[in-house]
Parts: structure tokens; C-alpha cells; sequence
């Protein structure tokens, strides 16, 4: 797998509300240095890892939410029937080869190590429509391109037959070899469930890639078939929108993939701790309690341009 790109974005007791509003894209400007012989994650495989390794709220605030009210759905395959009939009849302009699509977000930034849930920050990045190219500016201003993850492109997932088990297959190959050798934090074998790595490589290629609608309505309808997901009604992305949630519970953590309530369009992601732990790493250790917030995003705009770089 490709060398991947580097992390993007650089009080009082928290709500339900507060709570539901934070999930994708932590971690600034973390940087994973190399030692010899070490094969250690990819700089942008941490925003699937998440709070694997590290996860400590330095600000939690309160987020006011939007009040629109919010489309009731009974379970999840409800919701994976209703977005995946949203996504079949979109109209919107058919990529061509050689563009690229812009996407503009809204994160709570990191803060040391994790997120503060007072402020944002705006991040744009530019993926190929083929899906294995990302760009984005470095501080500098100059333009980096790199590989994306989870490891395969819109173009492999919208090859015959397009079916909820197809493409959930071929995530699941792809994202297991990708994975293969990396290193924790501690340098210990990374090991991720299944599952887990499967729903974050699902809300990532909803976020980034220019899927087509059957594509997207496929991976719409694969969801209730990973374990342990279910449905969140009440979420908040990082703009402040209120939307219904596709969401997964793991050991120790929940990651939801917010869509619009009326339209089912995708709105950003949150991640919380739902347990107690302590990770550990060549520094030391950190307690992450149950309840922390470890990301959160919201797409904001998505346009497709003629080359990396260019804003529209």
C-alpha cells in the first residue's frame, strides 16, 4: 500500500447533544517516525486507528445543535434501504476521467492529542475520481499527492457485479493486507476487529471518494450486515446539523456515520469512548476515560475540478 497522507486540521459537562456531535479526522500534526526494521502505520492510517492508540480530550465544550426535526427510522435496515434509494436516484454532474473531487470540512481540530470540541478548523483535500490519489496543502503552501485509504478505488468497487456482499469483500481483502505488519503505538501487532475496520473503511469512501450512486447505494446496504452496527437518530456533525446515524459500537468505542435526515446525503462522522482505557506507548501511558470525544467532522462542500489544487 501506498505511503498515505499525513493528518489534516491544524468546560463544561457534555450533553447527549454534545455528545452526538464529533467523529472524523483527529490528530493534526501527528507525525510516526520510522525505525529500522519497524514497520510502523501510515501517517494517515491513524484517522482509521483513531483512538487505538491515542484518545485525550484537552477541551470538552458544549455544541449547539440546529433544530430540524429529524425523519424517524425504525432500524438499521430501514435506514441501509432509504439512504441506498437516495443514492440511486441522484443526478448530480458524472465525473470525468482525469478530475478530481474537491471536499471542503469542518473539524474540531486536535489538542496535543485528541480533539477540542470548542473550536474548528476548515480542511479542503482533492481525491482522484479513479479514488487512488489524495491531495492537499501543506502548511507551506505546497500541493502534496499521495496514496488514499482504505486501499482501493471507486473505479475497483464500481466493477460487475455491484452487490452489498461484492463490495464489502473486496473492502474487507483490500483493508486485512493493507494492515498486515503494522505496528501500535507500543509496537506491539496491530490488531483492529474486523468489523470495526470495515464500518470506518465504509465512512471514509462515503467522505472522500467519488463513488457512483450504484456503489454508494451498495455500501448503503452492506451496513446492516456488519455486526454491531445500529442506528444513532439523534446525531450532530461539527456544523451543528442534526441528522440519523449509521453506528458502530466496538470494544471500547462508538463511530457513527451521519447522513441528512431528509435527503440521507452524507453530513461527517463522530467517534466516542464508551469504556474505560489506558493506552500505552514508548512515552508512557494515557487514560482515555469512557465518554471522551475523539473526533468529529462535517462535509461541508464537494465539487468536481480539473486537477488537484484547484478550488471552485
Amino acid at each position: 500500500m501506498e505511503e498515505i497522507k499525513r493528518f489534516r486540521a491544524s468546560t463544561a459537562a457534555i450533553t447527549r447533544e454534545a455528545e452526538a456531535a464529533a467523529r472524523a479526522r483527529l490528530l493534526h500534526e501527528i507525525r510516526t517516525g520510522r525505525e529500522p526494521g519497524r514497520r510502523r502505520l501510515p501517517r494517515y492510517a491513524w484517522r482509521i486507528v483513531l483512538a487505538g492508540a491515542f484518545a485525550v480530550v484537552m477541551g470538552l465544550g458544549v455544541i449547539r445543535s440546529q433544530t430540524p426535526s429529524v425523519v424517524p427510522v425504525a432500524s438499521v435496515q430501514e435506514l441501509s434501504e432509504r439512504a441506498a434509494e437516495a443514492a440511486e436516484t441522484h443526478d448530480g454532474p458524472e465525473p470525468s476521467s482525469g478530475q478530481w473531487l474537491y471536499v471542503k470540512e469542518r473539524l474540531a481540530p486536535g489538542a496535543g492529542v485528541g480533539v477540542n470540541l470548542d473550536e474548528r478548523t476548515t480542511s479542503e483535500t482533492w481525491t482522484s475520481v479513479d479514488g487512488k490519489h489524495q491531495a492537499w496543502y501543506q502548511p507551506g503552501g505546497n500541493l502534496l499527492v499521495q496514496g488514499t485509504h482504505p486501499g482501493i478505488s471507486a473505479a475497483e468497487l464500481a466493477e460487475p457485479p455491484v452487490t452489498p456482499q461484492k463490495v464489502l469483500s473486496r473492502i474487507d481483502t483490500v483493508t486485512a493486507d493493507a494492515m498486515a505488519g503494522w505496528l501500535d503505538s507500543d509496537g506491539s501487532p496491530y490488531r483492529e476487529p474486523r468489523e470495526q475496520r470495515l464500518f470506518q473503511a465504509i465512512y471514509q469512501l462515503m467522505g472522500e471518494q467519488a463513488l457512483s450512486p450504484e456503489v454508494r447505494a451498495a455500501l448503503f446496504r452492506a451496513l446492516p450486515s456488519i455486526k454491531g452496527v445500529t442506528v444513532r437518530p439523534d446525531a450532530v456533525d461539527a456544523d451543528g446539523r442534526r441528522g440519523v446515524a449509521f453506528a458502530y459500537t466496538g470494544d471500547w468505542a462508538r463511530y457513527e456515520l451521519i447522513l441528512s435526515p431528509d435527503d440521507f446525503r452524507y453530513l461527517g462522522t463522530y467517534g466516542v469512548t464508551v469504556k474505560d482505557r489506558t493506552n500505552y506507548s514508548a512515552s508512557g501511558s494515557v487514560f482515555v476515560p469512557a465518554g471522551t470525544p475523539l473526533v468529529l467532522s462535517a462535509q461541508l462542500e464537494t465539487h468536481l475540478v480539473d486537477r488537484a489544487g484547484q478550488r471552485p
